[in-house]
């Protein structure tokens, strides 16, 4: 008895001991040709580079509906926010280039479209069309005009005509992603589709847009919130706001018009944003209601959701929260496990590499520059940490009498 005591003793002071050092982490930013680069942003791309190879789109797919077309858009949407950071003639600038048209040609198989169904008003649905259109246009964007490919800049404008005529047609803000079923993040992705392309050519859709906004302030839920899941056609409220698509939403949100999303992040800051142990979590349902859990939230733990906090650890940064965006982050670098190999970074052991994925597009934004948290943030854990340590010591000695 008395070994097993001192054996959980100081299994738990060893962990207590690796979590509060993970959460000193600070990524590493190396020069590449003369400009620093996160390398743990590009440890965990070179991993789930040999991942996709081996078929973990396919795995993906087979555990997520979408997981194949997900998985890729992540993968893709990472590479293209190192890009315009990477000196022209380095070989990892080469690299993004390649992966990113890869990942963006993978999505263009019919393998790939082959789960959503062609004869929608929006053919393919607001998820596929939306996450195809939205990467094609964020890649042709970090890119020198002169390098954009003509056929790939057709196919984006062939993709977002579709998606402004199913707009200007659709009673509701959302369009269908499967017959009879919306969801609001599906759509808004399609009007962040609409609002690169009028970065990247002469502006086609502002008036669509401003409409399509006030179309969305109309469908709002009881909190001033974009619902989570509405009803197809009329736009109506299904199932109110939820951390995991509040989390996804507001990064394309504030790409559409910054203004109108800042209050939408105040409110989701104030009903979803908690602690636990002093460390920040995003909560998958909103303060004061009931927990919810599925296979969009993935795991919920003490109310905090996995999805919306690895997401959220992104939205936190894009809306100047960095002291936020810095405990989520070093939170996913104390309890997301993770191990660096020659094969690269991964989290969760490589079991899931949607999550790495995620996990990625969340760092990617932290390319070039460490953020600046303020001093204190995890103060409360280290005092409990403290506290917990007192007590096995305390508990060892009376072991030892």
């Amino acid at each position: 008895m008395r070994i097993v005591t001192r054996l959980l003793a100081g299994s738990a002071l060893l962990l207590i001991l690796y979590l509060n050092g993970k959460l000193l982490y600070a990524p590493s930013l190396k020069p590449v040709q003369g400009r620093p680069i996160n390398q743990e942003v590009v440890a965990q791309l070179q991993f789930l580079r040999g991942s996709l190879r081996a078929g973990a789109g396919e795995q993906m797919q087979a555990l997520y509906p979408e997981g194949f077309v997900y998985l890729n858009a992540l993968y893709a949407l990472s590479w293209t926010e190192l890009l315009p950071h990477l000196a022209a003639g380095s070989e990892l600038h080469q690299q993004a280039r390649q992966e990113t048209e890869w990942a963006l040609s993978e999505m263009q198989r019919p393998a790939a479209r082959s789960i959503f169904e062609s004869d929608l008003p929006l053919p393919y649905g607001a998820f596929y069309q939306g996450w195809s259109a939205y990467c094609q246009g964020r890649y042709l964007h970090a890119l020198p005009p002169t390098q954009r490919d003509t056929a790939a800049l057709r196919t984006f404008n062939r993709h977002c005509a579709a998606i402004a005529t199913a707009l200007s047609t659709s009673p509701s803000p959302y369009l269908e992603s499967y017959r009879g079923a919306a969801w609001p993040a599906d759509g808004i992705l399609c009007a962040a589709a609409l609002a690169w392309h009028d970065r990247i050519q002469p502006p086609l859709y502002q008036s669509l847009l401003q409409h399509w906004l006030q179309a969305v302030d109309s469908r709002l839920n009881t909190n001033r919130l974009i619902p989570h899941e509405v009803k197809a056609g009329s736009g109506a409220v299904l199932t109110p706001a939820r951390g995991s698509s509040q989390s996804q939403l507001l990064n394309f949100l504030i790409e559409i018009d910054s203004a109108y999303a800042q209050p939408h992040f105040q409110r989701y800051r104030a009903l979803f944003l908690t602690s636990r142990l002093g460390l920040p979590g995003l909560r998958e349902a909103a303060a004061g209601t009931p927990d919810a859990e599925d296979i969009d939230s993935g795991p919920v733990i003490w109310g905090v959701g996995g999805a919306a906090s690895v997401v959220g650890r992104r939205t936190m940064q894009r809306f100047g929260d960095s002291t936020t965006a810095v405990g989520l982050r070093n939170s996913i670098e104390a309890f997301g496990m993770p191990w660096h190999d020659a094969a690269g970074k991964r989290y969760l052991f490589g079991q899931l590499p949607i999550a790495d994925a995620f996990i990625a597009w969340g760092n990617a934004v932290e390319a070039t520059r460490p953020l600046k948290a303020i001093p204190g943030w995890r103060t409360t854990f280290q005092l409990l940490s403290v506290m917990v340590v007192a007590g096995l010591v305390v508990l060892w000695r009376r072991v030892e009498k």
